[in-house]
């Protein structure tokens, strides 16, 4: 699975109660909220030739709706390819501000964290902590599914994180 294929849920906390669900990502497509009706936020494309994905507007794969785009664990602004138009970047578990990678600029950090309740075959839970700390109290959500840039990105954009 790649580039938010997958099914990725965004909750407020570590409890992962269905009916508090932010956000999910499922098929490429981010709804607000746990259902498959929630409002769609965005759809998020692949594209392999160029080795990036394209995270689109609402329901929609045209050029013209392109929010994102995500190369290299770096997420551009619209579809530009240019140093400036660099708001993130995803590395090493963490999320820093622009081109950076200087301490000072992370703006998120992504802790494994163990599950309250355990099942079979239970996705990887990812705490979602402010800059580079990990005090409990610091931690804004909890991502269930696997830690993958694009997804990361299109859910917390969604919920305004970002």
């Amino acid at each position: 699975m790649a580039w938010g294929q997958g099914r990725v849920h965004l909750y407020p906390d570590d409890n992962l109660v269905w009916r508090d669900m932010v956000a999910h990502l499922d098929g490429g497509v981010v709804r607000m909220g746990n259902h498959w009706s929630g409002d769609i936020v965005f759809t998020l494309q692949a594209d392999n030739m160029w080795d990036e994905v394209r995270i689109f507007q609402g329901y929609s794969t045209s050029a013209l709706d392109v929010a994102y785009t995500l190369r290299d664990n770096k997420l551009y602004l619209g579809d530009s390819g240019f140093s400036d138009a660099i708001l993130y970047t995803f590395e090493d578990a963490q999320i820093f501000m622009g081109d950076s990678r200087f301490p000072l600029d992370i703006a998120y950090t992504f802790r494994q964290e163990p599950r309250r309740f355990a099942g079979n075959d239970d996705a990887p839970l990812w705490g979602v902590y402010k800059e580079d700390s990990r005090a409990w109290s610091d931690r804004l959500a909890v991502i269930e599914g696997p830690l993958d840039p694009a997804a990361v990105f299109a859910l917390l954009s969604a919920a305004g994180w970002l």
